[in-house]
């Protein structure tokens, strides 16, 4: 059996590697001229690897470390939430440190979300922010929760689904805590991508697809298969790239038209020393670079600290110039550590905006409200020659994450293992 998988990423190489070690021969098509996808550890802009994308592993059970120890990577445990710092407009403290009132909002805001998981199945859907209201939370409360809950899925908590955060917590099989690859991401997709034959520059335009077969025209040439595993992001989806012939099915173009994906921006700054103290993990406020944690390796030379944004807050950095986001970025940390020498301890800064990414378009997707079956029926087969993976697919695990991207790829190889054994096309 020879099947084609569209999409280098932590999905497609997750597929492709349970398939090839199934004994099929395997073909990955990449737009890129890298592998990774929404994955890219990024060796020249500090003395040590910086996550441009993806950066922790989230949850201790994670299958990304049964692949880590496998690649003979160590892992570095971090506690960002257990942690965290927040600002109301001065500098960040820690929970304990923070006036009464504002401990205990934040507190019981988390409470809230983990209470998501005991929603009855057949409740109606709603946003978070409908629910939060419903639970007694003020207008000043959702803006907390829009930074701690609602940016890290990529969304609002007016735009997310509560059904879908409830599925999610009801199958998470993970675990809370998180950590880093000590040789970055990266070291371990390659690792694992290493025995696979992997065909970059090749855009994929058109996906002729049969009951017998598959062909896809990429800017590389025209490839034939068996069948085809699908893990391009659902935002170039939706731009109608790869054109399907004959086109998906109503259902499934339907999910794929229904999941949203904002922006997803990170701001990276090196200084010439730590400018923060030893015990910073994660500090939040309600400013434009919302949340901050420092990376993995800071050194007595060289530091790095990060800064995410998501949805609203990072469309309005991309629409700045890279200069001036990059100087709205400084001057909230300033704030927040309380430092008023930052620029002349920078040494290195760059935005790393994932909506201009024209095989990515955004961050990861999420689900609004009333639309919680979108990710079960993007992830369905479409007839026996078309698989479907990627975060946006996950219902049984974690989306949002890489080692989700690889449960869904290990789905979808899976698919097509049973769907060919049971046919006339086994192949040993």
């Amino acid at each position: 059996m020879h099947v084609i998988v569209l999409g280098a990423g932590a999905a497609g190489l997750a597929a492709a590697r349970r398939l090839r070690d199934a004994g099929a021969t395997v073909q990955v098509l990449e737009a890129r001229h890298r592998i990774g996808g929404r994955i890219w550890t990024d060796e020249a802009f500090a003395p040590f690897p910086v996550e441009h994308g993806a950066e922790f592993i989230h949850g201790e059970h994670a299958v990304t470390h049964a692949l880590a120890a496998a690649a003979g990577i160590e892992t570095m445990p971090v506690d960002r939430y257990g942690r965290v710092r927040w600002s109301d407009g001065g500098v960040a403290h820690a929970l304990d440190a923070l006036p009464v009132a504002r401990r205990d909002l934040i507190t019981a805001l988390f409470r809230a979300f983990d209470g998501l998981r005991d929603l009855p199945l057949d409740a109606p859907d709603r946003s978070l922010a409908r629910y939060l209201r419903a639970g007694g939370f003020d207008d000043d409360a959702l803006r907390v929760a829009d930074v701690l809950l609602a940016q890290t899925c990529c969304a609002s908590v007016e735009t997310l689904s509560c059904a879908d955060l409830a599925r999610e917590l009801r199958v998470d099989h993970a675990g809370k805590r998180e950590y880093r690859l000590r040789s970055g991401y990266a070291s371990l997709l390659s690792w694992y991508a290493s025995p696979l034959d992997i065909r970059f520059g090749a855009v994929a335009r058109v996906v002729r697809h049969t009951p017998v077969g598959v062909a896809v025209e990429t800017d590389a040439g025209v490839f034939h298969a068996d069948c085809c595993v699908v893990t391009i992001p659902v935002a170039v989806l939706q731009q109608g790239v790869p054109q399907f012939e004959p086109p998906l099915g109503a259902q499934k173009w339907q999910a794929i038209r229904v999941l949203r994906v904002e922006a997803a921006t990170k701001l990276l700054y090196c200084f010439d020393e730590p400018v923060w103290d030893a015990d910073l993990t994660f500090m939040a406020h309600t400013g434009l670079a919302a949340r901050w944690w420092p990376a993995a390796h800071a050194t007595r030379d060289a530091a790095v600290i990060v800064a995410y944004a998501t949805a609203m807050r990072a469309r309005v950095l991309d629409a700045l110039d890279e200069t001036a986001a990059l100087a709205v970025g400084l001057r909230e940390l300033q704030t927040l550590l309380g430092r008023d020498d930052l620029a002349q301890r920078c040494v290195a800064a760059r935005r790393i905006a994932w909506s201009a990414d024209l095989f990515a378009c955004g961050g990861y997707a999420h689900v609004p409200p009333g639309a919680a079956a979108a990710r079960h029926a993007l992830a369905a087969p479409e007839g026996s020659t078309l698989f479907f993976a990627g975060e946006a697919t996950v219902y049984d695990s974690n989306p949002q994450t890489v080692h989700g991207a690889i449960e869904s790829g290990w789905r979808a190889a899976d698919e097509v293992l049973r769907t060919y054994s049971s046919s006339t096309n086994i192949f040993c």
